[in-house]
């Protein structure tokens, strides 16, 4: 297996990133150790819809076409391959997410808003799965009596 050099580059960027962001949060006493199982809640669900949002939605399918097309080991490359991988792009839009959250009270808005995307987004991928079942059915039913 071979190690790519920008993977490798941008792993130490962001865990020195997540190290430089925990001093300052701790310096500045902004950290504090007990969240609300709400705020827990409303975090995980802006998360995944900021992870949503940059890997698999239309509306930022530009940002994600800049890197299609690049050299393999080139930083573009990675960049690409970080923005198509949700587990990737998750990781670093929780540490944006969980700083924020510690860091200013204007993040609030944003993060709910996010959330309930989140939900919205949930809840349209449960419609459009029983969508898919219901036709899927109405298909099967139509094959077995010749309709």
């Amino acid at each position: 297996m071979r190690i790519h050099p920008w993977n490798t580059l941008l792993s130490l960027f962001f865990a020195g990133l997540v190290a430089l962001a925990a001093w300052w949060l701790f310096a500045s006493e902004r950290i504090f150790y007990e969240v609300p199982v709400r705020d827990l809640t409303l975090m995980a669900l802006a998360i995944f819809r900021l992870t949503r949002l940059f890997t698999y939605d239309v509306i930022t399918k530009f940002i994600r076409d800049w890197f299609v097309n690049t050299r393999e080991n080139s930083f573009a490359h990675t960049l690409g391959a970080l923005l198509n991988c949700p587990w990737c792009t998750g990781l670093w839009f929780s540490f944006i997410i969980v700083f924020a959250y510690f860091a200013t009270p204007y993040a609030w808005p944003v993060i709910l808003i996010l959330a309930l995307a989140g939900v919205a987004s949930f809840f349209m991928t449960l419609s459009n799965l029983v969508g898919w079942m219901a036709e899927g059915r109405k298909l099967e039913i139509k094959e077995t009596f010749g309709e």
